[in-house]
């Protein structure tokens, strides 16, 4: 695996950096993505966390307000008319059998007067939300305890000492001279059943405080720990005994928080944990998290996947080559192994290598027979000595014994050999002619009686210039290919000489000839330079020698002239090569 991501993300390829780029920015943008749309999750938590302390402050104000409503009620029930106090007072302080005799004694002039215990379980029967119930007189040191265990209740010395932990309504009694408060108590669980069906998150505290500064209800969910209840609770209740203020802005930090004030007598403060509404916040993105992770893995293993196929068939492509550079032109790319584009790269490059393998077998053909050339070359400057002194030596030896006319044949052939030999690459119009004249003399020998030539040149081209061996194969060809040697009068005449501003070399016969269809094919392609003739060579390398030297200057045409045989005309501008009197 290790080795695979060397493969993808190695250095130097420009596929592989493109990867990596097209990989960063992927994840670049994901993750931007990411971090964008968890700060939305965590923004709408958060505003979803104060929409929570909003309504618990509100829902809890709503459960207040019931119960004072109840509460009144009871007051009223319990002593909403002069009776019904004194009656609360004799209960109070009068020993159980002087109160059962004064309650005896008063029933006869009101209807108001019953035991005071009956009354208080007449409420608990009526109301079964109410946990307890104390009654305090101003004017008394005793003060009555009632519980749901307890209804009848219990006089006791003192303060009232309120349950801790539960819920209390405080109502004034005032009737005439006598005033005391009444303590009702609810039970807790109406209140947490309430908070805890709106509750979103974990980290909710209710505290409701009464106008004296006293905490009558704490609620706090299962999710807040212990420790921030205890350092909360320390830092209200001492906020509360210092100054009788809530502690907001120590709370600010930690909690957001709603407070909301119900009449002039109780304050509701609502707060939720930060960390809860964080915590909730990353358990709502980590699908999110998990979802990107997952699209991030799986697009990199696509794309490793389909970048390490190319890289591998550019790798084959670069190994070629590499191999083709280090001089191993007989390497192929297999195609078979490449796909798409890099197979038509690939077949490209094949055929490229053929042609290069086949351009360097050319040349290294061609080299050798530079070199055979070359050899040969060695071999002919020994060879040519020895076969001109034996020519010249059978030459002496005709003339001693009189045979003038063998003695004419050796040395034509001498001469035309040694003009074959000769390296010069151009030569004076006479010299060609001269050259001619002995190569057609050599055929008049050994054909005395059927062929006669006629060879001119006009005063003043003597020494014109013209490329060796122009004139000589046309003769040749007319000895090869026009001659009809079953005739006596064969006759080949050449002419050279001025026709106003061109010099024009005249090649006639009267031999065979050719059918004007044949001549009009060859004459059309001699028309076009560096034409390749399937015949006529001797025709095809004088045109092409002649427009190599000479180029726009010079014109070949063939015609069939009055005796059937053909008439070659060579036609030259006058002054391009008159300047050339001499050959270097």
């Amino acid at each position: 695996m290790k080795k695979k991501f060397g493969i993808v993300f190695s250095q130097g390829s420009l596929m592989n950096r493109l990867l990596r780029n097209y990989a960063f920015f992927m994840i670049l943008l994901t993750t931007l993505a990411t971090l964008l749309i968890s700060w939305i999750i965590y923004e709408q938590n958060r505003n979803q966390a104060e929409a929570t302390i909003q309504e618990a402050a509100q829902s809890t104000t709503r459960m207040l307000n019931d119960k004072r409503a109840s509460s009144r009620i009871i007051l009223d029930q319990l002593s909403g008319s002069f009776d019904k106090t004194e009656n609360i007072t004799a209960y109070l302080t009068k020993p159980i059998d002087e109160y059962l005799s004064y309650i005896y004694t008063r029933q006869s002039d009101s209807d108001d007067f019953s035991l005071f215990s009956r009354e208080l379980k007449s409420v608990y029967a009526t109301y079964d939300d109410l946990s307890s119930l104390y009654i305090s007189l101003n004017r008394f040191p005793e003060y009555l305890e009632s519980t749901v265990q307890k209804k009848e209740g219990s006089i006791k010395q003192g303060t009232p000492r309120l349950a801790e932990g539960a819920f209390y309504i405080v109502m004034p009694m005032t009737q005439g001279s006598m005033n005391g408060n009444m303590f009702l108590g609810f039970k807790e669980s109406d209140f947490a059943e309430s908070l805890e069906s709106l509750n979103s998150f974990d980290g909710l505290s209710v505290y409701l405080i009464s106008g004296l500064s006293n905490r009558l209800y704490t609620y706090h969910d299962d999710g807040l720990s212990k420790p921030k209840q205890e350092k909360q609770e320390l830092l209200f209740s001492n906020e509360l005994q210092a100054g009788s203020q809530l502690p907001t802005k120590q709370l600010n930090k930690d909690y957001y928080f709603s407070t909301q004030k119900i009449s002039s007598e109780y304050r509701v403060l609502v707060t939720l944990d930060k960390s809860a509404v964080l915590k909730q916040s990353f358990i709502d993105i980590q699908p999110l998290l998990l979802g990107v992770l997952l699209l991030d893995a799986l697009l990199l293993f696509l794309l490793i996947r389909t970048f390490k196929r190319y890289s591998y068939q550019l790798e084959i492509v670069t190994d070629v080559l590499d191999r083709a550079s280090d001089g191993n032109w007989s390497t192929r790319i297999d195609t078979q192994k490449t796909e798409f584009e890099l197979r038509e790269l690939s077949q490209g490059i094949n055929h490229m290598l053929e042609n290069i393998e086949q351009y360097v077998n050319d040349i290294y053909k061609l080299e050798i027979k530079q070199q055979d050339a070359h050899m040969r070359a060695l071999q002919a400057q020994i060879n040519p000595h020895f076969l001109y002194n034996t020519l010249e030596y059978i030459r002496m030896s005709a003339l001693s014994e009189g045979n003038e006319e063998l003695s004419d044949v050796v040395y034509a052939f001498s001469t035309l050999l040694r003009n074959n030999i000769s390296s010069e690459k151009v030569t004076t119009l006479k010299d060609e002619l001269d050259f001619c004249e002995k190569y057609a003399y050599l055929y008049q020998m050994r054909y005395p009686s059927r062929i006669a030539y006629h060879i001119k040149i006009e005063e003043g081209l003597e020494n014109f210039v013209i490329p060796k061996f122009v004139i000589q194969p046309l003769i040749e060809n007319y000895f090869k290919h026009g001659i009809n040697f079953t005739r006596k009068n064969n006759v080949i005449s050449v002419k050279a000489y001025m026709n106003e501003d061109k010099v024009q070399i005249e090649i006639k016969d009267n031999g065979k000839g050719m059918t004007l269809e044949k001549l009009t094919t060859i004459q059309e392609r001699l028309e076009t330079r560096y034409v390749h003739l399937n015949e006529s060579i001797g025709l095809q390398n004088v045109n092409e020698r002649m427009q190599g030297f000479y180029g726009e200057n010079y014109h070949m045409k063939l015609s069939i002239n009055e005796t059937g045989g053909l008439t070659i005309m060579l036609s030259l501008e006058k002054g391009i090569n008159l300047v050339q009197s001499t050959i270097s």
